[in-house]
């Protein structure tokens, strides 16, 4: 058996620890983000899709391509905006 010691530690660095901790344990049984999640902007979207601006923008305000705002910048997932590509195509991943 293990002996332990009790230390004073204080509540932030126990909880920086502990998070350090589940972070490293998780790392090892999630899989790792994929690089199509990377946001990019309209006219990226309009060549991965080959449509229109226009186009684009119709499917902005139906919600069929799901818009993410920073500022007043518009981008989209890259993931999100190949499977919407996909369903209007009539393709299923």
């Amino acid at each position: 058996m293990n002996d332990v010691i009790l230390t004073q530690i204080e509540k932030e660095v126990l909880v920086d620890e502990i998070a350090d901790a589940v972070a490293s344990r998780l790392s090892d049984v999630l899989p790792a983000q994929e690089p199509d999640d990377e946001l990019i902007q309209i006219p990226e979207v309009m060549k991965l899709l080959g449509r229109s601006r226009t186009t684009i923008n119709n499917w902005r305000k139906e919600g069929f391509l799901k818009e993410h705002v920073f500022n007043t910048r518009v981008y989209f997932k890259k993931s999100e905006v190949m499977n919407a590509g996909r369903q209007k195509n009539g393709f299923k991943k």
